[in-house]
């Protein structure tokens, strides 16, 4: 059985309720995890089941405290330091990109939930290792797999501290026949389900950086319909090029970009303004007030979505994760189609390329940072 949760609003109500009724193990591969009412409310399901004899093994990226102390309370769950280089990019990206943050300096704090978690004998954290791993999953009882896009933070449980409605998707995949599938993947590389599969950039056990050519090839194999909702999209000379030869061979081609992205909006507006141009306007581009952190490339055949932005850091640099479908009749189908249907009339269409501004030196660096 598959479900799409369309925003960490239906997404954490349902993921909370999976682990505090886990009956043997809990496993949470997360980006950012915040010291904020949604983490903590994340980590008491975790004691909860950890109280009761459930194993759970909780895997956080080092990389990850740089975003996490540089935007929205500044406060990490299990980063509670930094160091000198960590302090200084922290310190940069919220020069860069001010309002993203509570003002001033914020001191993290060993709170007594974070110290139970950290002294629970049936709790392993992994919080300290460098892997620039950007996806998100959690493993439930070896019989529930969620995966997606959604860290866990306030901002994705509603709004940012400036009061920007955000969007993003999980999926939950029930049935043992996911796990293992998703688990020879890690393995192996190997796809095992018919009608679904797993994308992955990894770099270990074995480097596998697939993401790239799977959009790539969705997006080729296109013949009637391109849709692209994405939060990060560089101007990447081979995507230009895919998107453009699909309208050309007369695809009919949407894309969904933040009005105003939290990071990186100028190199966004320069890839959508790059589209309009050579388009003539034909490629449909609309600007959303929401902050949509999805990364979705859906086509008349084949649905994509997950933790891969279009960027070259997330194709040679960060290990991802995407859920792949095929675009078949469904509820899970119903659901994602009401969801772009949704974010598309609040959003508004530009037509022009003048009509989408960016600035080019800002945009010029973003592209050695993304």
């Amino acid at each position: 059985m598959m479900t799409l949760l369309v925003n960490g609003v239906r997404a954490f109500p349902e993921i909370i309720r999976c682990i505090e009724n886990a009956e043997t193990s809990v496993e949470i591969n997360m980006f950012i995890w915040r010291d904020d009412h949604i983490g903590n409310r994340m980590a008491e399901a975790v004691l909860t089941a950890a109280d009761r004899g459930v194993q759970v093994s909780i895997s956080m990226d080092r990389y990850g405290v740089v975003l996490e102390k540089c935007e929205e309370c500044k406060r990490s769950f299990f980063h509670k330091t930094q160091t000198l280089g960590e302090r200084i990019s922290s310190l940069a990206l919220e020069w860069m990109h001010p309002g993203l943050a509570k003002p001033g300096f914020v001191r993290d704090e060993y709170t007594p939930l974070y110290q139970r978690i950290m002294s629970h004998p049936n709790i392993r954290v992994s919080a300290d290792v460098f892997k620039a791993d950007h996806s998100k999953y959690y493993i439930i009882d070896d019989r529930i797999l969620f995966l997606g896009g959604v860290n866990i933070e306030d901002k994705e449980n509603g709004c940012d501290i400036s009061g920007r409605v955000y969007g993003d998707y999980m999926a939950k995949l029930e049935g043992r026949q996911y796990v293992e599938a998703f688990r020879e993947k890690l393995a192996t590389g190997r796809d095992t389900l018919d009608g679904l599969f797993f994308g992955l950039n990894q770099k270990l056990p074995q480097r596998r950086f697939e993401m790239e050519g799977l959009y790539l090839e969705l997006i080729n194999r296109a013949e009637r319909e391109l849709h692209i909702t994405m939060a990060y999209f560089s101007p990447l000379p081979q995507f230009v090029e895919a998107i453009l030869a699909a309208y050309q061979r007369g695809v009919r081609v949407s894309v969904v970009i933040p009005a105003h992205a939290n990071f990186q909006d100028d190199s966004n507006r320069r890839t959508v303004r790059k589209l309009l141009k050579a388009s003539k306007g034909g490629i449909a581009v609309y600007l959303s007030p929401k902050m949509l952190h999805t990364k979705l490339v859906m086509s008349d055949s084949l649905i994509s979505f997950g933790s891969t932005n279009i960027t070259k850091k997330a194709f040679h640099q960060l290990d991802e994760l995407n859920l792949f479908l095929e675009n078949t009749p469904s509820a899970f189908q119903k659901a994602l189609l009401e969801s772009i249907a949704d974010d598309m009339a609040g959003a508004w269409r530009v037509r022009q390329p003048k009509d989408v501004e960016y600035r080019p030196i800002r945009a010029f660096l973003e592209g050695f940072l993304v």
